[in-house]
């Protein structure tokens, strides 16, 4: 490897194809041509853009290995670390990607810009590369980054592009807090706008669920009928801002109060409805620039409202399926399959206790086929809800109760003991008292790594409880 910083040899190499270019496009054609004319078969310039190295030019090649992420391959390896390497024997390379099957060797230098890589020069060659191949490219890239510093820097990536980019990113999450923490910062990217924040119903009142930026705390703060006056200006489906000059009516006092002095709004609309607003927002007076730049950021953050729309709409369906998957319908608790996962989850935490913490209960209403058969099962419905309803409320956050069979409950619960578990046992043998029936209960403490085994023994528990007649908790015996 060589240190760039030990090389200065600019003025020993012609690099007039760089040096004559109009545009970055033709400034890195030149250094492949001007690289080719010294004798270079494979020669080739990435740029960063967006996040990825993309190959801008490069000459010799029938395919071109594009969009490097930053550390991968030769070229992405150079671009993060910013050092220069010269591979000999690309089979001995474990970071190497052939663009073609005959390279033997690879040579490549960061093209740097006010201390920061924005990009690399590359050479690979059918055969030895010269001694000096490090120097002559670290040259190349000098000139590349002197043109570039001297046409005003590396441009931004078109909107559209990075738009693109951010809805791949955003279609990949399922969490609906992801996406919105996602789409405000997408938002500022994308407006140039120093803050952002998504604004939904919750019930009656609108409330601020995600922001970003130095405005966020104060955007926070507002009040729901604050931020009623800014979603009914997109309640018809349309995007709004501020206009520059214009003298705000008292409704919008808030924004000063907030140091709010320019902000675009736009729906997120689901089947013809709002369901939220993205803002965004600066301190600067300066969002409205006619039929100019911030008319094209309006257009994306149209888009990009929209694409978060269809994303929290989907992760909404996504969440909906997965808690029916995993809830009673007659009850409203989790169900059988909550709470095995659950069960085998305390498990494994008791393995990295050398105490159990948690106990599992079993359930059962004593003589509940009496109640089908003398009142009928609708009634022996309203039964089974009164009592999840009525036990459940007896539980204590992180205690979770389940209905895992026709009159079967289960729950796991918070006992630093035997003695624990019973109490909160018995708490629940009083609650189905109140409510004109009684229950028998199995315990016992989450102390085997393995949930079958914890189960057997809570069942075990409710068989004594039943043979006990009933309306009484008994713990399962330990497995020898």
């Amino acid at each position: 490897m060589t240190d760039l910083r030990t090389v200065d040899v600019r003025d020993r190499y012609d690099f007039s194809g760089c040096d004559e270019a109009t545009s970055l496009t033709a400034a890195c054609r030149g250094i492949t041509r001007d690289l080719s004319r010294a004798g270079y078969e494979l020669p080739s310039v990435y740029l960063v853009l967006d996040g990825r190295l993309r190959c801008v030019d490069a000459m010799g090649y029938y395919q071109i290995v594009d969009g490097y992420p930053p550390g991968v391959g030769v070229i992405g390896n150079v671009v993060s670390t910013g050092v220069a390497k010269h591979i000999t024997d690309v089979s001995a390379e474990s970071g190497f990607i052939a663009a073609r099957p005959d390279v033997v060797a690879e040579a490549c230098v960061p093209v740097k810009l006010d201390g920061a890589v924005v990009g690399a020069v590359n050479v690979e060659g059918t055969s030895a590369l010269p001694e000096d191949v490090v120097a002559h490219i670290t040259a190349a890239a000098r000139c590349l980054s002197a043109w570039i510093g001297g046409h005003g820097g590396m441009p931004d990536p078109p909107l559209a592009q990075r738009l693109a980019r951010i809805s791949v990113e955003l279609t990949s999450l399922t969490a609906a807090v992801a996406i919105e923490q996602r789409a405000v910062r997408a938002a500022v990217e994308l407006s140039g706008m120093s803050s952002a924040a998504l604004l939904q119903r919750e019930g009656r009142d609108w409330v601020v669920t995600a922001a970003t930026g130095p405005l966020a705390r104060s955007i926070e703060g507002w009040a729901g009928p604050d931020i009623e006056v800014v979603a009914s200006s997109v309640a018809a489906g349309t995007s709004s801002h501020i206009a520059r000059g214009a003298t705000p009516p008292p409704a919008y006092a808030f924004l000063d109060r907030s140091g709010v002095a320019s902000f675009t709004a736009q729906p997120l609309t689901v089947m013809g409805r709002v369901i939220a607003v993205l803002l965004t927002a600066d301190s600067d007076g300066r969002v409205n620039d006619g039929d100019g730049p911030m008319a094209e950021r309006e257009a994306v953050l149209e888009l990009l409202a929209a694409q978060t729309a269809a994303c929290l709409s989907t992760a909404a369906s996504l969440a909906e399926l997965s808690r029916q998957a995993t809830s009673d319908a007659l009850t409203g608790l989790a169900n059988a399959a909550a709470f095995a996962q659950d069960l085998e989850l305390a498990a494994q935490t008791c393995a990295q206790h050398a105490i159990p913490a948690q106990a599992c209960l079993l359930l059962d209403i004593d003589r509940f086929k009496t109640v089908n058969d003398t009142y009928g099962h609708l009634a022996g419905d309203d039964l089974l809800r009164a009592l999840a309803t009525a036990l459940a409320d007896e539980l204590r956050a992180p205690d979770r109760l389940y209905r895992i069979g026709g009159d079967e409950f289960a729950a796991i619960v918070r006992a630093s003991d035997t003695a624990a578990a019973i109490n909160v046992a018995q708490r629940l043998l009083s609650v189905a008292r109140r409510i004109r029936t009684t229950v028998s209960i199995g315990v016992a403490m989450v102390s085997s790594t393995d949930p079958r085994v914890v189960r057997g023994q809570a069942d075990a528990g409710l068989y004594l409880a039943k043979q006990a007649g009933r309306d009484t908790v008994s713990v399962g015996a330990v497995a020898e």
